[in-house]
């Protein structure tokens, strides 16, 4: 207790410094006054943190009540205990005109949301084994309820795992918060994630991805095969089927008798064949093939996982931990603070495959609201894995919790990827964004709102650009000084062996048309592997539905021909647009091959105009050659008659002849002409008179 007095005036205040726990119904400060002079006059608060210099009087209502007891006891009772009520709280007395005496009681809040952390952070699974998952519950006041999500591999729904179902799940509740996973198989694979719900409200943990793994099965087309001396060449073939995918393997040999095996092939791809040529009783051998997974090779790093002191419990010195578990070679786990790398007061260990660094930071006031950023890297990814916390002891703002990121690493080239990040609480309303080199991505973004969970979606086609490709999520309300920050990456298989850009495709059809009429339209997209996809546009508008798919494998050039038709009757405000083809694949499919044509539809009644005037046209010409025709058929006929010499050549050996024709008159007389040959000198007689 604590007492203040004036003359015979004395005022105390039980408990002098009190706590209660976040959630609580109820906290009571009693005030006791002695002195004829006091009378209580009324309770009043303010800030612990000392930003203000005077308090601030309670106004009594639902959250303030105030009871007098029978020995003077004034009693302040404070319902439904939340962080806001840690405070300084004064009970208040008049001793005189003017005068008043005060004495202070400090309220401590302890608690808040549970903390909630799991591990292992990812792990491959073997079919039929049993997978734990440690769920570690810590915070005041205690979990009343603890629930496990499970979102299905390829999938962005969360489901809520039933712990009745005891053939499939073990633990998972208040008194085991940790899971077992029992019998694993390919439909469990996917993301687990554990909540506790306390006073307070409820708080999740960061993703646990669990993949599903299998013993690979090699099986050779025959456990024996034979070839005839001076065969050109022999085929074995074999199958590797699993999960994951072998993507190592080596074709060794060895004589039948018994020796050494040689190594003769290996591979890394998807042509699981192997060719000899010429065939010689050498060759007499047993062959066989061996793989490996990718428990031999690179792999990326486990994402950063945060441990920190709660909110509400920040001292001078704090201590943040940041741990990445697993990849091949171990990782470097940096922290940053602002983009520049923080050197000392770290302290980095190595426990199996966790590699973790400790941050000891002393606090001062320009650290309120500071983010730091844990960074995870081991040069396998395009860029290091992220993930953020903040430090903040002033409470007169309300951050965004940590982005959380729902999505596999895993797929194949054209997969479409969906990946989900979202952030719970915040005020003001946060914004999601997420970004690719540092870049806010906008195509692909859906966002959506549920329950105060602020959700924002990324879609999109893979691409051989995307293997190994880091995606970063950040949740920002402006509180804090910099975003919060959580990342992801993705991880492709594809084939290596035969990837053919097609040539530029060849599009065909009509550039003018009626409007009203038909038209076909033929794009041809050649020598690509594997298949190429087609689509036809006019301007932005495409045509899925109208397009005809017709594919063709041609099994000497290894690769496809595409063709896509399109019958369409376009419109007249089509005119002037361009019709395009465009043609993707997978070596750059954020970029097709395109080729368009200009499109020139023309009215009907324009087109019938100018049919009359060109059949007009045509007729006038035709008769100007009519009439040209008669006038040179008359002259011909007239010079016919007129003509009396018969010309036979220019042989000088012929001879000439002059004809005597009788050529009536009108007195009926004649006149008698003679046939006479003419010599080589063209002397002819005079006639007989």
């Amino acid at each position: 207790m604590i007492s203040q007095e004036y003359d015979q005036v004395s005022i105390r205040v039980d408990p002098l410094n009190g706590t209660a726990i976040y959630g609580d119904l109820h906290y009571s400060i009693s005030c006791f006054i002695t002195g004829s002079s006091a009378k209580f006059s009324f309770w009043s608060k303010s800030s612990i943190n000392g930003d203000t210099t005077t308090s601030t009087k309670l106004l009594l209502g639902n959250k303030y009540t105030v009871f007098i007891s029978f020995n003077g006891a004034v009693t302040l009772t404070i319902t439904n205990i939340v962080e806001e009520d840690e405070q300084d709280y004064f009970c208040n007395a008049n001793i005189g005109i003017g005068l008043t005496l005060q004495t202070p009681s400090r309220l401590i809040v302890n608690g808040g949301l549970s903390t909630v952390v799991i591990s292992p952070s990812d792990a491959d699974v073997l079919q039929g084994q049993s997978q734990f998952i440690t769920c570690i519950v810590t915070g005041q006041p205690a979990a009343t309820a603890i629930r496990w999500y499970f979102t299905p591999t390829g999938s962005v729904l969360q489901n809520t795992l039933s712990m009745g179902n005891t053939a499939k799940y073990s633990g998972g509740n208040t008194q085991t918060p940790s899971l077992t996973v029992l019998n694993f198989q390919l439909s469990d694979s996917g993301y687990y994630a554990c909540s506790a719900t306390n006073a307070v409200g409820t708080s999740i943990s960061t993703n646990c991805s669990l993949r599903f793994i299998s013993v690979l099965d090699i099986t050779a087309s025959l456990p024996k095969h034979s070839a005839i001396v001076g065969d050109s060449k022999v085929t074995l073939s074999c199958s590797i089927n699993g999960t994951l995918p072998a993507i190592i393997w080596d074709w060794t040999k060895a004589k039948v008798g018994g020796g050494s095996v040689e190594i003769i092939a290996q591979g890394t791809n998807n042509a699981k064949r192997q060719i000899m040529t010429s065939a010689t009783n050498p060759n007499l051998n047993i062959f066989s093939i061996t793989e490996n997974d990718e428990a031999s090779i690179r792999t990326a790093p486990g994402e950063p996982e945060i441990s920190r002191p709660p909110i509400n419990s920040i001292t001078t010195i704090e201590f943040l931990s940041c741990s990445s578990t697993g990849g091949n070679p171990p990782p470097s786990v940096i922290w940053f603070r602002n983009d520049i790398a923080i050197s000392s007061g770290t302290n980095t260990s190595t426990s199996g495959n966790t590699t973790t660094t400790t941050l000891i930071l002393k606090i001062f006031d320009e650290d309120d609201f500071e983010v730091y950023e844990c960074q995870a890297a081991n040069d396998f990814l395009q860029r290091p894995l992220v993930k953020t916390t903040y430090l903040t002891f002033n409470k007169l703002g309300y951050p965004p919790g940590q982005p959380i990121i729902a999505g596999s690493h895993l797929y194949d080239v054209g997969d479409i990827i969906t990946l989900v990040c979202s952030t719970t609480g915040g005020t003001p309303k946060p914004t999601v964004n997420w970004l690719r080199d540092d870049n806010i991505i906008t195509n692909g973004i859906i966002r959506s709102e549920l329950g105060g969970v602020i959700t924002t979606s990324l879609s999109f086609t893979a691409g051989l650009e995307d293997h190994l490709e880091v995606f970063e999520c950040q949740a920002d309300n402006g509180i804090l000084k910099r975003p919060l920050s959580s990342t992801t990456y993705i991880e492709l298989y594809y084939c290596l062996v035969i990837l053919v850009a097609p040539k530029v495709p060849i599009l065909t059809g009509p550039t003018n048309l009626i409007s009203g009429s038909s038209g076909t339209w033929t794009c041809s997209s050649m020598n690509g592997y594997p298949a190429q996809t087609i689509s036809i546009r006019i301007q932005e508008q495409y045509y899925t539905n109208d397009l005809i798919i017709l594919q063709s494998y041609d099994v000497i050039d290894r690769s496809y021909t595409v063709t896509g038709t399109l019958d369409l009757v376009p419109s007249s405000d089509k005119n002037g647009q361009n019709l395009c083809c465009d043609v993707s694949h997978l070596f750059n499919n954020k970029v097709p091959q395109s080729v368009c044509i200009q499109l020139t539809i023309n009215d009907k009644e324009e087109q019938s105009i100018i049919v009359y005037v060109v059949i007009g046209f045509v007729a006038l010409l035709l008769l100007f050659v009519l009439i040209i025709a008669i006038v040179c058929y008359r002259n011909g006929s007239r010079e016919q008659r007129n003509r009396d010499r018969v010309y036979y050549g220019l042989d000088p050996n012929q001879k000439e002849e002059m004809r005597v024709y009788n050529i009536p008159r009108e007195d009926d007389d004649y006149n008698h002409y003679m046939t006479i040959p003419g010599d080589l000198h063209n002397t002819y007689f005079q006639p007989i008179s």
